[in-house]
């Protein structure tokens, strides 16, 4: 029974892709079984004539026999529907200009809205491969005077330890900590980020290794055989995917380790190349003789059942206990926050990702109501189509039927291509994102959930948009169309305003979108104006990360960088160079000072940076006062000091600095210590900026490099023509004092500004500026369509009012005046919100006010003159017609 039911749902299934040769096939049956009655008849006795007209009366009706054999063949319902499929496509193409806007007003919201949530899905809700990775969570500690200034994360090994013992809302806690690995590649040396791992950090984070084994209790203790373990990434880039890879030993910082574990593609805490168990101890041993100790960066699993709140409340505790302990590294009033592993990347890049969501939102609404209504004017112009149609006999729901499978079809082909535009605007979202805020373990596609979200909104937008005026070109009342001859009544009052009321929304959506847009623009170019205090043209930076076993102290340090900045400075093209502990537009140390004879309550800190004499030239620092240190200075390790001109008016006031003298007191504690760490003040430099682009400097000076081997370094070279040209020279300059030295960071300052300041602000600005300006085109696209509908429709209107004498002037005024009065409600609208949700923007603005008027006015006029322009070409090819022909327009 069930074989056969099948088997007829399959025959009946089959009809649908031949119907014309089964047609044929019964009228060959048909005239078979009527020849056959005939022939009996005849073989009875009648004639000719009188056999034929017995066989039909005995055969039956052979339409109603045709019909009953077609039931018994297909499936009705399909057949309609194939039928009303037929019949869209042929009318969508016959209107190409209507059936490719509402495609691409589609697909262009849905490409924009599925492009970001693949972003925020990828970045923000699912950005780790991790289990339960949720739960992951950090303690920061913030400077309560500092307003949302960034907090401190990590720790001392004995704090991290504290942490450990004394939270109760933790059932695991990990730390890492961050470590050049230096790699022999032959014709030199290649830098690997390392992480340091704590006991437990591979149970911690749930995943197997792709190859080998992850690293054992065992492994962690000290005197245990050195191992490592690879990312799958740096496999892959820097040793092909050999699997001969795994077991084998290899010299990182001079120590051979074995590579015991391959891990997962998508696993890379930390944004590690390789990972080293380290066990912390409260003894603070450095890893590497020689240099600093790790900081730890902490990482709990909240248990099951504790709430945000709770573990706050928990840690906060703890942090008040450990700040009388380590009293030197919690500011007077701080508080704790508990941060995730998500928000701990990608921190305030957040606010970016949601107001670019935002913007996105928006534009699919502009979409849609665009898409609304170029339907609801399209099924206005096809009343009385329906009326014939229905006065024929088609019932409401098959007329119904009909619009939605047009729906169907735009929703389909818009879908396509929105999907095509999402992947290809993917690419480009990633390819702007500032990498180092997102997650190292994410991975953005077009996944599963994106692809469901798409393929949501591509199909319920064109049907639910699509349904109003299918319902309203089916109304009962078919009276009022089939008596209308076409003389611009046709279509309610209420039909006209309500796309009217469509497009207020439109314009006042764009106008949101837009004053984002301006705003965001402003900011970003007021960041882009900002003085750094220097010159980051022309001038190349690398950090060079020394070989630790082998450069420990300052006499070592400067037995590199003395004959490295001869070479350096003898190429063609290179006009001075420098060595730097930091890179601006930030700082390097920050070290609690003293002054003689400056008694204060606060403790005084001041950043300071270790470099050559050639630093001030390289960038550009105007000197203000005094002088810089001299070669023979630094070459004799002399304690002298430069200062910025904030360090001078907040610490001496008024009081000439020159010759003051001041303790850095941290020197004392680098690992290669600076016994005494007194330095004369010798000359005072303009402010450069050293907190990055957004904050004003800090106090900061500058001491001769040659005082301490402690810390990393780097290399600026102000060149004549393109640094980048000069990369390649400087590369063999540094392999020629030492080839165990790596370059890394290598490239332009004006590059590495771009990309550590710029690159955020630059993300939100271009996004928000092609949402808006794709949303302006929309608008256009709306204003334009519903005009020129609206003109075409009152076209033996204003034949009329020609004829008594108004002229082309009148009528062009009267339908601008139309247009113009339904945009400027929406501008008015539009300013409303704009005021009203402004606030969301003002995390992501600099100088600029989220009410700024010439950005509101800009818009306003851009609207404004956009929406005239779209009102007036309908216009004017309206009131271009001779009255005659518009007297006699149907």
């Amino acid at each position: 029974m069930r074989a056969g039911h099948f088997n007829e749902i399959w025959q009946r299934l089959r009809v649908l892709f031949k119907p014309k040769q089964l047609d044929r096939d019964l009228e060959d049956e048909v005239a078979f079984h009527l020849a056959m009655r005939e022939h009996k008849n005849h073989a009875q006795g009648m004639d000719e004539r009188e056999a034929g007209y017995a066989a039909r009366r005995q055969f039956g009706n052979s339409t109603a026999v045709k019909e009953r054999t077609r039931e018994m063949w297909i499936l009705t319902s399909l057949e309609t529907l194939r039928r009303d499929f037929t019949y869209a496509l042929r009318t969508l193409t016959k209107k190409p200009g209507f059936t490719a806007v509402a495609i691409v007003t589609l697909a262009l919201g849905i490409g924009a809205s599925t492009a970001i949530f693949s972003v925020i899905e990828n970045v923000l809700l699912e950005p780790f491969p991790y289990p339960d990775a949720k739960r992951f969570m950090t303690v920061e500690i913030h400077d309560a005077s500092r307003g949302e200034s960034a907090g401190r994360a990590e720790y001392s090994a004995p704090e991290y330890l504290d942490y450990i013992e004394k939270n109760h809302v933790f059932d695991l806690a990990i730390a890492d900590a961050s470590e050049e690995v230096l790699y022999n590649v032959g014709e030199g040396v290649e830098r690997l980020h390392g992480v340091l791992v704590t006991p437990n950090t591979f149970e911690f984070f749930g995943l197997p290794a792709l190859r080998g084994r992850v690293l054992q209790p065992a492994d962690y203790e000290p005197g245990a055989p050195p191992v490592f373990i690879l990312r799958y990434k740096t496999w892959m880039a820097n040793f092909a995917g050999d699997p001969g890879a795994l077991n084998k030993t290899f010299v990182l910082n001079g120590v051979a380790r074995t590579l015991v574990g391959i891990m997962p593609p998508r696993f890379g805490w930390g944004d590690g190349d390789v990972f080293i168990p380290v066990k912390p101890t409260r003894s603070e041993t450095p890893v590497i003789p020689g240099e600093f100790p790790p900081v730890w960066y902490l990482m709990g699993h909240l248990k099951l059942g504790v709430s945000v709140q709770q573990a706050h409340a928990d840690l906060t505790v703890v942090a008040n206990q450990l700040a009388k302990v380590y009293p030197k590294s919690y500011p007077e009033h701080f508080v704790v926050k508990i941060v995730s592993a998500t928000d701990m990347v990608v921190g305030h890049f957040r606010a970016t990702l949601y107001l670019t969501l935002g913007a996105v939102a928006l534009l699919l609404l502009i979409s849609c109501a665009n898409l609304a209504n170029l339907l609801l004017a399209r099924a206005t112009t096809r009343e009385k189509e329906f009326a014939i149609r229905a006065a024929l006999g088609a019932g409401r729901w098959r007329l119904i039927r009909q619009l939605m499978v047009e729906s169907l079809i735009l929703s389909f082909c818009g879908g396509v291509l929105g999907i095509a535009l999402a992947a290809v605007g993917l690419n480009s979202i990633v390819a702007m994102m500032p990498q180092v805020t997102i997650p190292a373990e994410t991975e953005i596609s077009l996944n599963l959930p994106v692809l469901a979200f798409a393929l949501a909104v591509a199909m319920l937008t064109p049907l639910i948009f699509g349904l109003i005026p299918a319902l309203r070109a089916t109304r009962d009342d078919l009276e009022k169309p089939l008596r209308e001859s076409g003389k611009g009544t046709s279509g309610s009052a209420r039909q006209g305003h309500l796309r009217d009321a469509v497009i207020v929304c439109e314009v006042a959506l764009s106008f949101t979108l837009l004053v984002g847009a301006g705003l965001l623009m402003r900011s970003f170019v007021a960041l882009c104006g900002v003085n750094l205090g220097l010159r980051p043209d022309h001038v190349l930076v690398s950090r060079l990360p020394l070989p630790s076993e082998r450069y420990k102290t300052a006499a070592q340090v400067t037995s590199f960088f003395r004959p490295l900045l001869t070479r350096v400075k003898t190429l063609p093209g290179v006009l001075d160079a420098a060595e730097s502990s930091a890179f601006p537009p930030y700082g390097g140390f920050l070290s609690e000072i003293e002054i003689p004879g400056k008694v204060h309550r606060d403790k005084w800190n001041a950043l300071f940076q270790l470099c050559s004499e050639g630093y001030f030239s390289v960038l550009r620092i105007e000197l203000k006062e005094g002088r810089t240190f001299d070669a023979a200075e630094v070459n004799d390790a002399r304690k002298v000091a430069v200062v910025n001109k904030t360090f001078a008016h907040r610490y001496f006031g008024n009081e000439n600095p020159i010759g003051q003298r001041v303790r850095f007191s941290d020197l004392e504690n680098f690992p290669d210590r600076v016994p005494d760490p007194w330095f004369e003040i010798v000359g005072v430099v303009a402010d450069a900026l050293n907190q990055g682009l957004q904050e004003p400097p800090q106090p900061e000076a500058w001491l001769p490099y040659t005082v301490s081997g402690s810390g990393q370094r780097g290399i600026l070279v102000r060149t004549s023509n393109d640094p980048m040209m000069l990369m390649d020279s400087v590369r063999r300059e540094v392999w020629a004092t030492d080839r165990s030295v790596a370059l890394t960071y290598t490239g332009s300052m004006e590059n590495f500004i771009n990309s550590q300041s710029f690159a955020g602000p630059r993300f939100g600005f271009v996004l928000m500026s092609a949402f808006a300006a794709v949303g302006l085109l929309l608008v256009s696209i709306g204003v334009y369509s519903v005009v020129a509908y609206a003109t075409a429709r009152r076209t033996h209107e204003i034949g009329i009012r020609m004829a008594l004498g108004a002229t082309r002037a009148d009528a062009l005024k009267l339908v601008l005046g139309t247009g113009m009065r339904i945009i400027g409600l929406g501008v008015g609208i539009g300013l409303a919100a704009s005021l009203a949700l402004s606030h969301l923007l003002a995390s992501q603005l600099w100088q600029v006010s989220v009410h700024d008027p010439a950005t509101i006015a800009c818009v306003a006029a851009l609207l404004l003159t956009t929406g005239a322009l779209a009102c007036w070409l309908p216009a004017r090819r309206a009131t271009g017609i001779e009255p005659t022909l518009a007297l006699r327009h149907e």
